[in-house]
This record gives structure tokens, sequence and C-alpha cells, in this order.
């Protein structure tokens, strides 16, 4: 019965988005919210890059790849990980985000984070990965219309990484960040902080879920 339930799944996402799912371990979050948003603000027709901040196994940046591929072939993808699932020690509601992390790797497989990802994202011509800590790599752009932040959750990452994805959003263009209103409230409390601090920047921000997208002023 379930793998009845994954088919039409797949089925139905292959319908709406134009390509298969990636493998359903591979994505936690659900980046459906992103890739509609990216569509019905039509993301994809500015002029910027796409990022992604905390990349996990790689599902979500298959999905985000694959739509920007299909929709603005001429634009990258940049993907930022330190690809150490022991790095975030931040607890939600006790338990940390790397015994999260580890568990459900180790719940199926015996390779590693990075194996899993590279695995997932092969052949995606679109896609620079940036290994290392997100405050203190290069992102080789200076123009982003779309970003998404789930990177480490402590407050000083989550300053900084909206910080490095907003200097380079171009009017217009849309910052999400994960874990907004959910079990980690430093994250919440920082992201409100953040959104006061740009205030006069915002065009407007919304909510799906426990995902908050930001757009810049056009």
């Amino acid at each position: 019965m379930l793998s009845a339930r994954i088919r039409v799944a797949a089925a139905l996402f292959k319908r709406r988005y134009g390509y298969p799912p990636p493998p359903t371990w591979a994505d936690l979050t659900g980046y459906e919210p992103m890739l509609n948003a990216i569509r019905d603000q039509a993301l994809h027709r500015l002029d910027g890059d796409f990022l992604e901040i905390g990349v996990f196994l790689g599902g979500g940046t298959y999905k985000l790849a694959k739509l920007l591929a299909t929709e603005a072939p001429q634009r990258t993808l940049f993907a930022v990980d330190i690809f150490d699932p022991d790095f975030d020690s931040t607890t939600a509601e006790g338990v940390a985000m790397a015994d999260i992390y580890t568990a459900h790797i180790d719940g199926f497989s015996t390779a590693t984070q990075r194996e899993l990802f590279d695995q997932v994202t092969a052949n995606l011509s679109n896609l620079t990965v940036i290994e290392g800590d997100s405050t203190k790599v290069e992102i080789p752009t200076d123009k982003l219309a779309f970003s998404f932040i789930d990177g480490h959750h402590a407050v000083e990452y989550v300053r900084k990484d909206f910080q490095t994805a907003w200097q380079r959003t171009v009017p217009g263009g849309v910052v999400a960040l994960h874990d907004y209103g959910s079990n980690l409230p430093s994250v919440t409390h920082t992201v409100n902080a953040l959104i006061g601090e740009h205030a006069k920047e915002i065009a407007r921000t919304w909510v799906h879920g426990i995902i908050v997208f930001v757009q810049r002023e056009r």
C-alpha cells in the first residue's frame, strides 16, 4: 500500500513540475512550497541565480535545480553545506539537530552524507556545490533571484546566512527560511529581528507551514 502511495505521489509530482521526484528519503523538508513560490512570483525570470544553504541529502537541491533547468537554463543553483551531520548541535525540544540528521542517515544507509547527496544530484549541470562553513565560504555570484536557508540553526548562522543572501537579492527576489515558528524559537526570533531591521527594503512576507518567505522591494 505504501509503495502504491509513493508511485501516485511521484506521478502527481511529475505531472505538476515536469520531472520525476528524488527518492523520498532525500527531501525531509518538502520543497514544493519553494517550487510553487518560484513559479507564482516568476522568480526564474529575474536577473539572478539561486542559492541553497543547507542541503542535507540533496532532495531539495535536486528539485530546485531541475525546476531552474526547465524554467531558466542559463541560471545556476549554488548549494552550500559543510557535509558534516554532527556540525549543528542546536537543540529542538531537547534533541540535537545533529542527532536527527545522523539517525535519519543511519536508518537506511552506511554511506556518508556527501555520498548520498552526490548520488541524488548526479548529472545536474546547472548545480555548483560549495563545501564548507556557510559563514566563511565565498558565493561566486552577486545577483540572486531566490535563496533558501536551512543550514546551521544557531543565531549567528541564521543571521549571517540571511545577510549573505539578502545583500545579493535582486529587486523582487525572495529569501525563504526554514524552521520559522517551529520548535526552534531562536530561529523565529532572529528572523523577526532581521525582518524588522530590513523592513524598508521588504515588499512583503508570507508563511507556509514553517517556511517564511521574504520578498525584496522591486
